[in-house]
């Protein structure tokens, strides 16, 4: 399988990256620079938002971070990163697969843009005030859930557990009153592959 990862550092780009690097499979990193004002003509071939990630595989184009790993996911089942299809446990997975960009990630996304990201005249005042107050919540019932399992998905590390934790380190200061987060966290990041994953190319 040839694979070419488009990426930049510290965004969603990172899913992929760590689940290729669980998958042990080869592929080719290609930077983009999203964040320095170009609009990245020659990219937006390859994607027509220029945002990240894409992935080219066997000449065919992938895009969404959730699309690729899922695909991935499921092309390597005996590398077991997700249960069986037929299976009870199944259920959950899909859950958590979709949870993700679905309801954990919109809010610390607008807390970034609203702090960090965007310029600061482009701004809402109060909006990342609003979102934090949403993410807390959310963050509450992840505790919960993770008080009672080590991984997300069951017994067995996933790649729901990239797709959770990759987005729960966006903002780990957050997480300080989550004893059971921070736990999670500290046990994805102990992985080997998400350690590999986690450097920054251009450093």
């Amino acid at each position: 399988m040839d694979i070419t990862l488009y990426y930049t550092h510290h965004t969603r780009a990172l899913r992929p990256r760590w689940l290729l690097e669980e998958l042990e499979l080869p592929y080719r990193l290609e930077l983009v620079d999203i964040f320095g004002g170009g609009k990245n003509t020659a990219y937006r071939q390859i994607h027509s938002h220029g945002s990240v990630p894409a992935a080219v595989i066997d000449g065919r184009t992938l895009i969404e971070s959730g699309a690729i790993c899922h695909w991935l996911t499921d092309c390597f089942p005996e590398r077991q990163l997700a249960p069986p299809i037929d299976s009870l446990e199944r259920m959950s997975y899909e859950q958590w697969m979709f949870y993700v960009p679905g309801t954990l990630e919109p809010l610390p996304f607008q807390i970034l843009l609203h702090s960090m990201i965007l310029p600061e005249q482009h701004r809402v005042p109060g909006m990342a005030d609003w979102a934090t107050r949403g993410y807390r919540s959310i963050l509450k019932f992840l505790n919960r859930e993770l008080e009672q399992c080590t991984w997300l998905a069951g017994d067995d590390f996933t790649t729901a557990d990239i797709m959770a934790g990759a987005t729960l380190m966006w903002l780990p200061d957050l997480l300080n009153v989550h004893p059971a987060l921070l736990d999670y966290v500290e046990r994805l990041q102990q992985r080997p592959a998400y350690q590999r994953a986690a450097v920054d190319p251009e450093a």
